[in-house]
């Protein structure tokens, strides 16, 4: 006889929630894929230029230029190049009303005040301890900086009296596709402070999407100052940081940022173009790889 006594219902298992999407709340954890080498190459990569070897000479590194024109950046990874190499530069931010440099380090030189003759009397002593001391160093000049300007100014061959005693001053002039981004580098030049070690950086942050920079720079690169200190001076293209926003967002530095020491990491996009960026850096800067300290 059949038993027509009612079962007890199986429950039904839920159906996990899918995630919901917060753009911003979450990191990638999978694997890193590298998007850099299936990025269209629009165009062909700038010729690499070979500037004097100073391979095991202490260096001064200068950097100028225009606001926003990239100095910052270039130093930083400068810096973090030294400390791959097991250097140990003075870091030097001289800039009164933005310290930009020292965000990022710790122990970064700045002098303790901002009134013009005494920020020009402090870059003279680290100057002449770099001398004493046989340590290099590596300035950040600040937007529209005229410390060095002074000394070039008060001391007519600066340059050539640091390489005399024994350390090689380098200068790097940050320009965008500006005329006037030449102002610092021209202003300095006229002072006579033209060193051996000299590049022209033109920053491609400043080249609009679409736009090659032949195109973008094609103005500047034809003027005559331009023509003029590109005689004594190696060009060098500096790539576009892609991923500057997610790394400006964490204060972190790039190399700590690659190899996944930041919180939260950077997510794949990110991280893809920020190694893309420092291959391209390596690449880039190759002709003036000994002037890192």
């Amino acid at each position: 006889m059949a038993d027509n006594t009612p079962q007890p219902s199986t429950p039904k298992a839920e159906k996990p929630k899918p995630a919901t999407f917060k753009p911003g709340a979450t990191s990638y954890a999978g694997k890193d894929v590298d998007f850099g080498g299936l990025a269209p190459q629009t165009e062909p990569e700038p010729a690499i230029t070979k500037g004097v070897d100073l391979a095991g000479k202490t260096k001064i590194v200068f950097a100028a230029g225009r606001g926003k024109t990239g100095k910052t950046t270039l130093l930083r990874w400068i810096a973090e190049t030294s400390f791959q190499r097991a250097s140990t530069p003075i870091l030097a931010d001289i800039d009164p009303s933005n310290a930009s440099f020292s965000r990022y380090f710790e122990d970064v030189a700045r002098p303790e005040t901002d009134n013009p003759a005494g920020v020009a009397r402090w870059l003279q002593q680290l100057i002449e301890h770099c001398v004493s001391e046989r340590q290099s160093a590596i300035v950040d000049l600040g937007g529209g900086d005229t410390t060095l300007r002074t000394l070039a100014t008060e001391m007519p061959g600066l340059a050539a009296a640091m390489e005399a005693a024994g350390v090689a001053p380098v200068m790097l002039y940050l320009l965008g596709t500006q005329a006037e981004d030449l102002t610092p580098a021209l202003t300095l030049s006229a002072r006579g402070f033209a060193p051996k070690a000299q590049a022209l950086v033109l920053n491609e942050v400043a080249i609009d999407a679409g736009t090659t920079r032949t195109d973008a720079f094609g103005r500047l690169t034809g003027l005559p100052g331009f023509i003029e200190l590109a005689k004594t001076s190696v060009p060098v293209w500096m790539p576009r940081l892609f991923a500057a926003e997610a790394i400006e967002a964490r204060q972190c530095r790039f190399f700590d940022a690659r190899d996944g020491r930041v919180t939260p990491p950077l997510g794949m996009f990110d991280g893809a173009r920020l190694r893309a960026w420092l291959d391209a850096m390596d690449r880039r800067c190759a002709g003036i790889s000994s002037w890192i300290p």
